[in-house]
This record gives C-alpha cells, structure tokens and sequence, in this order.
C-alpha cells in the first residue's frame, strides 16, 4: 500500500482568530478560509457523536494548513493535545480517493483509527477523514482525507477554496485585528 504524498499539516490551536493574525503577518500564510460546518459526526473510542470544531484552512508551497479550535470539552482526539500543551502541532494529512478501501487496506496492514468521521459543510460538500495511529511508527498521527463536491472528488487547493466560497461551503476570513 503506497500513499499520496502529504499534502496537510494540522495544529489544534486555542484561538483560531489569534492564530490566523499570527499566521498571516509573520509566516505570510494567506488567505485562509473557514469552513461552514453543517456537521461533523465523528467516532472516538468506538462512540459516535457530533463534534463541534472552528477549522481554518490556508496554502503555502501547495501544503495545506488546517488550524482547529474545540468548541466543545468533549473527549476526542485534539482534547489531549490542548489538555497537555494548550495546542500544537497535531497531524499530518493525505488525500486519497475511494477512501473506504484504502481505510481498509491501512487497517489489513495493522494501523488502527483512532478517530474518523464525516464533515458536511452547508454548500454540500462532504469531507471523510480517518486520523490514523502512526506515532509510534512516524512520530506524529497521519490523517487520510478525501473531499467531494457534489459526488465528485475534489482536492484542497486554493482554487478550489475559492470555488467553496462560491459553493457556500467556505468562507475567507478577514484579517483585520492586530495582535
């Protein structure tokens, strides 16, 4: 079984509006787009339920670069994170298609989910993801993510952000206040 290449860097972030100032004014990183969140069903430790997240996304070099805020105490997989060090860098990110046979195939392989779910987004995109548990194998998790718009799947890049915004699935966020 051989992947994409990592085309995501997730960090979980206590404020996502303070982040996206910093990341904008001192890494150049921009724009960055919010996600409108219809719901995320999620699976942690083999219980289902909606999780509630800010997600923002922005390109650099072609890398995708995901910031997320709990909105929530719930128990999942950024809780330990926040819980231990307030955030930080949480995982990197692949995207796949047919991504229920390569969950599959990283399961045969013996990699096991630790979380995984299904973000839909008020235009009609849906968003599967799979974080995968790689760290003692790599050091850090490994997200596999696939994207479709309409059935169709779609990759993350900035075009196709800008057409999320037309979707109503995506929002650009303003980058107004000073840190």
């Amino acid at each position: 079984m051989k992947l994409p290449k990592v085309s995501q860097i997730g960090i979980v972030v206590p404020d996502i509006g303070k982040a996206v100032r910093y990341y904008s004014r001192f890494l150049n990183i921009k724009p960055w787009f919010r996600s409108k969140t219809k719901s995320n069903d999620s699976v942690f430790k083999g219980e289902s339920f909606p999780l509630e997240l800010d997600i923002a996304l922005a390109f650099s070099g072609g890398m995708e670069i995901e910031l997320i805020q709990m909105l929530t105490d719930r128990e999942c997989i950024y809780s330990d994170i926040m819980k231990k060090q307030g955030g930080g860098l949480h995982h990197i990110g692949v995207m796949v298609r047919g991504f229920d046979k390569k969950l599959e195939q990283m399961k045969a392989a013996g990699i096991g989910v630790i979380q995984s779910g299904a973000i839909k987004t008020v235009g009609g995109a849906v968003t599967k993801y799979a974080y995968m548990d790689t760290v003692s194998t790599c050091g850090i998790i490994s997200e596999i993510i696939e994207s479709k718009l309409a059935g169709i799947p779609v990759f993350h890049n900035n075009f196709m952000m800008h057409v999320a915004r037309l979707t109503g699935d995506v929002d650009l966020i303003s980058i107004q206040e000073e840190l």
